[in-house]
């Protein structure tokens, strides 16, 4: 299998400047998520040949392909707007690859047919693009670039212009097509959910750098750092006014009362961290029921029926008015309780020391 090994990788352009490291294991969905401008088609552009940049390496299956032309780097690369040739039918759109690199006409329409075959697309194969819908171009995109046989797909946020119910179908589709062709892709995406959904190793990106790699589970369930939790959307960030690190773990204060979590992996008292949790992870309790978990105080803002259960925006400013240094703060949390706490009211969050954990800021 064809792994992807990035060192050092630089580009600049005007004030933007990307530096990046990646390893992707041959026959892995890689997703690189991150905002808009971060980077993340650059970076795909580069590894395609299509921008040159200014030092780094590209392996590819153990070979250098830094200073190969585009199409001798044994790469595929689906644009976000698809660019399918607008005078060819979809079965020339597919077999314009194989010919090109030299395959006859009965091998190209065998490669033809197999991938239209398997991305169900058989009986349009004569239409021309402007007669197919968006999902059906975006299938025919897809097999015209795994007809070439690449050792690595690049995938330029290719879901983006299509409604929700079918980017969710065709993305497992795409994951599935590209494994069982034994195929190594990268991914461009800002959707979270598309990108959890898809990945086999997770890249997070950040003004041009790649800042957090992992698994989707180990990212979502345990970022390093505030802005992979607020990207993630996984839960709160709360402000710590004060922290103290012990042996058995770390107690701090916030605007929304003490709490304890186990050491971060790295227990530095000068970095700025914050409390993270995930959104679901607390329960309300009555002051008489107590807790021998964190417990956060705060009065509730509003409440959004969410089906499943509740979400409720909490501020901290009427605890805060009895606390002497504590600023008003606000989060949101959702419960599953069937009832919810009026407007106004303070409530009593409980929430497991074990779900909590510092976050760089």
């Amino acid at each position: 299998m064809d792994v992807l090994e990035i060192h050092g990788l630089a580009y600049r352009r005007q004030a933007f400047e990307l530096r990046i490291d990646l390893m992707l294991p041959g026959d892995s969905f890689g997703v690189l998520l991150g905002p808009s401008g971060c980077g993340k088609s650059t970076a795909l552009r580069l590894i395609a040949g299509l921008l040159t940049a200014e030092a780094g390496s590209i392996m590819l299956g153990g070979k250098e392909i830094s200073g190969l032309p585009p199409d001798r780097r044994r790469v595929g690369l689906v644009f976000q707007d698809l660019a399918l040739f607008g005078h060819m039918s979809a079965r020339r759109n597919i077999e314009y690859g194989p010919r090109l690199a030299g395959a006859g006409k009965a091998e190209s329409g065998r490669i033809s047919s197999e991938l239209a075959q398997c991305f169900r697309i058989s009986a349009l194969l004569d239409r021309l693009p402007s007669e197919l819908s968006g999902g059906e171009q975006q299938r025919v995109a897809l097999a015209r670039s795994l007809a070439a046989k690449p050792a690595l797909l690049l995938l330029d946020e290719p879901l983006s212009s299509l409604d929700a119910t079918l980017r969710r179908e065709l993305r497992s589709e795409i994951k599935e097509r590209v494994k069982e062709r034994g195929v190594s892709a990268l991914h461009v995406t800002h959707d979270i959910e598309e990108a959890l959904a898809l990945a086999d190793k997770l890249f997070i990106m950040q003004e041009g750098r790649i800042v957090e790699s992992g698994t989707p589970r180990e990212l979502y369930d345990s970022p390093r750092s505030a802005f992979a939790a607020r990207l993630l959307g996984r839960g709160p960030l709360v402000e710590i006014h004060a922290l103290e690190f012990g042996m058995a773990g770390v107690r701090g204060k916030s605007a929304f009362g003490a709490f304890s979590c186990p050491l971060p992996e790295s227990a530095d008292a000068k970095t700025q961290w914050c409390l993270h949790f995930p959104r679901q992870a607390g329960k309300l309790v009555t002051e008489a029921q107590g807790s021998q978990d964190n417990l956060f105080e705060a009065s509730l803002v509003s409440a959004s029926y969410l089906g499943s259960g509740w979400r409720l925006r909490l501020r901290s400013g009427p605890v805060a008015g009895s606390r002497p240094g504590w600023q008003e703060a606000e989060m949101e949390v959702e419960i599953t309780d069937s009832e919810c706490p009026l407007p106004g009211q303070i409530v009593r969050l409980a929430i497991p020391s074990s779900a909590c954990h510092l976050v760089r800021a």
